[in-house]
């Protein structure tokens, strides 16, 4: 036995932490970061928090976005009560307008050349919009924002067969309605396909129905990718069928997931995942998920109603969903939710035991901690672009591929010895632990 007593929770590990002037905080506000979905923005401000900063967000009556610290410059009046109008928002204390850049254009008690050579401007972040989402860019002033990455599933200048949606997928959580905990925390679970055999499946009993949790114990591996890495996956369904899966963790805080629901009942290829998600680190013990759909569209041009994401969570038979579920029920059937907030809410890196079926969790952490030295010695990190003439269709490594028996026999070579090895003795536990009834 290793006594309990005495002991010692360390401090946070520095890849969690997001508030300003942390070297992940600061390596998270050199990309364009989503804070909502277009349409909550409409005629009255709203006030969010993100990177640990609170902000105003806002849309005037021109409909150009921008994003303010809350306090009015003037006397420190929340602008959440602000008014909007054609020029900005209007405080409602004393009237002082500013612009979506900042700037106070107008202060009704104090004449037009007081205002102008008072020329205040009250802080603020670039703001845009791009496939129903609403962008901050949070970084330095004296930085140039980057262009925001035009992923192959989300680029319809290459693409007519699709309607961009901006979506809050699981409402005011993250994806698998996860909220209360770190950020990363919830990344890294996108990067460990091994939860879905364990805890969707052998102790929760099948949470998805589908080629997530059909078939047998899998052969999995890692691999880097341009943008980040992403997990391999290949098992036989019970039909006869393979299933060659695989989600890609892109730094820093995007997640792409293979459609949950397909069932493998026939041979496809290359069923790419239709989100593009952000897991957006409210401050460093909450977490939300902001996502890019490309929702198919029906016959009239418009998004097919009958289409599901492939990333919505939502089903009968998984009320793991539920926050407010009973605590004996999620003891009995835990759920993402409670295996990623229960990690406490922020995981600590140094009581970890990592192994093996780790190396996704290892990989990712390594390329996020390249991204934040790539930053500390003056080079763009990671998946900044900024050349325009490049920022074309980015390939992404996230799909569903359901084979033949010999489409297989032809593929399996490219299965790395180590992965056959660990799914060979995988299998035996598996085939003896029950779920609980």
């Amino acid at each position: 036995m290793q006594s309990a007593y005495g002991r010692k929770v360390p401090p946070p590990d520095e890849l969690t932490l997001v508030d300003p002037g942390t070297p992940m905080g600061e390596l998270l506000r050199r990309y364009w970061q989503p804070v909502c979905t277009s349409d909550e923005v409409r005629d009255l401000p709203k006030k969010v928090k993100i990177l640990c900063e609170e902000l105003v967000v806002f849309r005037d009556k021109k409909g150009r976005v921008g994003a303010l610290e809350p306090h009015c410059s003037h006397r420190g009046t929340s602008l959440e009560y602000g008014r909007i109008e054609d020029e900005g928002i209007r405080c409602c204390y004393h009237g002082w307008l500013f612009n979506t850049q900042g700037h106070c254009i107008e202060m009704p008690c104090e004449s037009a050349e007081t205002c102008k050579k008072m020329d205040v401007w009250h802080p603020a972040y670039p703001a845009m919009e791009y496939g129903g989402l609403v962008f901050l860019y949070m970084g330095p002033p004296d930085t140039q924002p980057p262009l925001l990455p035009m992923f192959d599933i989300i680029d319809t200048r290459h693409r007519d067969d699709v309607v961009l949606l901006g979506k809050r997928l699981w409402d005011d959580h993250a994806l698998g309605y996860v909220r209360d905990c770190n950020w990363l925390q919830h990344f890294e679970n996108a990067a460990d396909p091994y939860h879905l055999v364990v805890l969707h499946e052998m102790i929760s009993g099948d949470q998805f129905k589908s080629v997530l949790t059909l078939g047998n114990w899998p052969a999995i591996w890692f691999s880097k990718t341009a943008l980040g890495m992403k997990y391999n996956l290949v098992r036989k369904l019970p039909n006869g069928l393979w299933l060659e899966r695989h989600s890609e963790c892109i730094v820093p805080n995007i997640v792409l997931v293979a459609n949950v629901h397909q069932r493998g009942a026939k041979p496809i290829w290359r069923e790419k995942a239709t989100e593009v998600t952000w897991c957006v680190p409210i401050d460093n013990e909450t977490v939300s998920g902001l996502s890019i759909v490309a929702w198919p569209k029906a016959a009239d041009g418009k998004a097919d109603p009958a289409w599901k994401a492939g990333t919505d969570t939502i089903t009968d038979i998984r009320p793991g969903q539920l926050r407010d579920r009973p605590y004996e029920e999620k003891q009995r059937k835990p759920d993402d939710m409670e295996a990623q907030e229960g990690q406490r809410r922020i995981a600590r890196h140094a009581l970890e035991h990592l192994a093996g079926s780790d190396v996704g969790v290892s990989l990712l952490r390594r390329a996020l901690r390249d991204a934040m030295r790539d930053l500390r010695e003056g080079r763009d990190p990671q998946n900044i672009v900024r050349d325009p003439g490049k920022n074309h269709a980015l390939e992404t490594n996230c799909w569903n591929t359901v084979m033949t028996a010999e489409q297989y026999e032809e593929m399996k070579a490219s299965i790395p010895a180590e992965a056959m090895r660990r799914q060979t003795a995988a299998q035996p536990a598996a085939r003896t632990t029950a779920p609980v009834a």
